[in-house]
């Protein structure tokens, strides 16, 4: 990791403006979509093509996207099925016009000046991805735009390369959140060809972000919140992901993951990976367990024999660098003695 600490941020003059594809993908999100889209309107990056993949919305969401494209002539908006993000991600970056490519979700929005800062990084540092830290914002908070400080402006950034990215990602680093969101990077878009999300209401980005990572080999990262994602809407498409999508989409693309990693050789954090994936498969029986109405208890069983397969690699998975000691000693408890953990860890 290398301190750009030359770097300032002053702004890209609109001649040197490179153009930028922000493409919006929604999905029954009319109480957010306005706020979403005024936004990006309000870019002091003014060379913008804005993108919108309307996947389906059965609400007012169309309406309130077809609104705006009467009021902003840089606004495109693509009307679809509903078929997935992933799809119409796939959609978005076919159709994109830009150099460079931004991914944003309808119910989330951004600060104004998030697309000229991780220009001015990408333009500075000689790469061709951006990264950004974000704000977690709750769905009932109001609109928490944050002004552009002289601190903001002089802010960390860093030149990141291949190791720092896949660990941080996969160790899911709070230093260093590159995370597999592909919400929070400006890509180049040469480093989008040949790549493409699975059809897949979920987990849908995360081999697709170590493909990326893998490909740019490096990544400017700004230390500066710049996105604002919202973490608890009640009707999002996350929120209905239900235990139905353990077995067919979750650990799926654990194993997709698992199987980049030790292709590229890293091994250590396939482990880190199988770590984290049998730590939340434990909340997962727990979850099961405590239920009173029958939905996810029904899984109870196949999610035991598959955290019981956690035995084969035990010691290299609880050694990896980020396993906590009362993670092994649940997990312990879990394959030793059922009767101890049932009574001791479930409350």
């Amino acid at each position: 990791m290398k301190d750009l600490s030359h770097f300032y941020f002053d702004g890209i003059p609109k001649a040197e403006q490179p153009l930028i594809t922000v493409a919006i993908t929604c999905y029954n999100v009319e109480k957010y979509m306005a706020r979403c889209i005024e936004s990006v309107m309000a870019q002091t990056y003014s060379n913008l093509d804005i993108l919108i993949i309307d996947d389906g919305s059965r609400d007012n969401t169309a309406r309130i996207c077809d609104y705006y494209m009467t009021q902003e002539k840089r606004l495109r908006v693509v009307h679809q099925s509903n078929q997935g993000p992933g799809t119409a991600r796939n959609q978005a970056i076919a159709l994109a016009k830009g150099e460079y490519i931004a991914f944003l979700d309808g119910d989330d929005y951004v600060e104004s000046y998030i697309y000229e800062y991780m220009m001015s990084a990408i333009l500075a540092a000689e790469c061709k991805l951006a990264i950004c830290d974000y704000y977690e914002d709750k769905e009932d908070r109001a609109i928490d735009i944050h002004p552009l400080t002289e601190d903001m402006r002089a802010g960390k950034v860093f030149l990141l390369g291949l190791d720092d990215m896949i660990a941080s990602c996969i160790e899911e680093s709070d230093v260093l959140p590159v995370r597999s969101m592909v919400w929070n990077k400006l890509y180049h878009r040469s480093l989008l060809v040949n790549k493409s999300f699975p059809n897949k209401m979920f987990y849908e980005d995360r081999r697709f972000t170590l493909e990326i990572l893998g490909s740019a080999k490096k990544a400017v990262f700004v230390d500066t919140p710049l996105y604002h994602y919202i973490i608890d809407r009640k009707d999002s498409v996350k929120d209905q992901e239900g235990f139905f999508a353990i077995f067919s989409e979750w650990i799926p693309s654990c194993k997709s993951v698992r199987d980049y990693l030790v292709g590229i050789g890293r091994d250590d954090l396939a482990y880190t990976q199988d770590y984290l994936m049998y730590k939340r498969l434990l909340d997962f029986y727990t979850e099961a367990k405590l239920d009173k109405i029958g939905d996810k208890k029904k899984y109870l069983k196949d999610i035991t024999s598959y955290t019981e397969r956690c035995r084969d690699d035990f010691d290299k998975i609880y050694s990896c660098r980020i396993a906590d000691p009362r993670e092994k000693k649940r997990m312990q408890k879990f394959l030793e003695h059922r009767f101890i953990f049932d009574h001791f860890y479930i409350k």
